[in-house]
């Protein structure tokens, strides 16, 4: 064999040492199924900003496939209820309760990949306060030749600590140990996650890096509606009891929400300017308002003994139960 040859089959075996986990259903896998019972909550809140078809050639517009609450709720995995975030482009979600750091990985996050070959990936951000966010150190391996597309496939052992890792059903797991040190952030109160699309070109004018600077390689252009990272759900596997959240919120917001249990009248006072939702336990929305100082509701009206009132303040996003008798 000509020692050329050699040589450069040797430096590829050891810069690309497919490290990571495997697919899903192999041994070694970290994928959580959509059904597990390590699942405890779902993501209830979402704000999308979309990327461009193709980043290279902003003139195709934005990638528009699925509404933003697609995105919300449990992981449907059916290729369809997803929201597409384009080159570039983001979504930031919030819980009912902050996400705590457990034992294991703490979130999962669900993307729409038909096989285990196919991937499109986003780094992964989390904040304790809605401003501050820190990204987890993803790590990219894959070999820049070739540039994939939407005609080849790459291989999830080569990258860690990015969305999209796993086909649909399956989330990538996110343990809130590796950032238990990081300024401006509690890991034990996380109340926004924000997933960014990794552009995967392999132009270094176009394309995403990982942690250490290596371009993301993934299927790039993606030049159609359902472009870029197509988020399917956030699933919680660890969160705060209610009870903490609640003490927690309150004080956080410096909001209180009075009576609770009530026979039919709540009122909400707040020092912050926000928004209030209102959901039934179908997750529909009952009703939505902003809120400056004091707000009071009427709630018999709803027929339902229990409601979830939702309030972001401050960039801070707050649930609780509210008992009617």
């Amino acid at each position: 064999m000509n020692k050329l040859i050699v040589f450069f089959t040797l430096v590829a075996s050891i810069s690309f040492g497919q490290s990571f986990a495997p697919a899903a259903g192999q041994i070694g896998s970290t994928a959580i199924h959509k059904d597990s019972s390590a699942i405890i909550n779902w993501g209830n809140g979402i704000v999308v900003s979309r990327g461009f078809l193709n980043s290279a050639n902003p003139a195709l517009g934005i990638a528009s496939f699925g509404l933003d609450n697609f995105g919300l709720g449990i992981a449907e995995a059916d290729g369809i209820t997803v929201v597409s975030l384009g080159d570039g482009g983001s979504a930031t979600l919030t819980f009912p309760r902050p996400i705590r750091n457990g034992e294991g990985p703490d979130f999962a996050v669900f993307e729409n990949g038909f096989t285990d070959n196919y991937m499109e990936f986003a780094h992964v951000e989390v904040s304790s306060d809605g401003i501050n966010f820190v990204r987890f150190p993803s790590v990219s391996e894959t070999p820049l030749l070739p540039q994939l597309d939407n005609f080849s496939y790459g291989d999830c052992r080569y990258v860690h600590n990015l969305a999209g890792k796993y086909r649909q059903g399956f989330g990538t797991p996110f343990d809130l140990q590796e950032l238990e040190n990081s300024p401006n952030l509690n890991v034990s109160f996380i109340t926004h996650v924000r997933l960014i699309d990794a552009v995967g070109s392999t132009d270094p004018a176009l394309g995403t890096g990982d942690a250490f600077g290596n371009l993301i390689n993934d299927s790039y252009p993606t030049e159609f509606p359902a472009g870029g990272f197509d988020l399917d759900a956030i699933a919680v596997l660890h969160e705060l009891p209610l009870e903490t959240a609640t003490e927690l919120g309150m004080q956080s917001l410096q909001m209180h929400v009075f009576p609770n249990p009530t026979r039919g009248e709540i009122t909400i006072q707040s020092k912050s300017r926000g928004k209030i939702c209102l959901y039934n336990l179908l997750g529909q929305t009952l009703f939505e308002d902003e809120i400056a100082t004091t707000l009071t509701l009427d709630l018999r009206t709803y027929s339902a003994s229990v409601l979830l009132l939702v309030v972001e303040l401050e960039g801070m996003s707050y649930t609780e139960r509210i008992f009617i008798h």
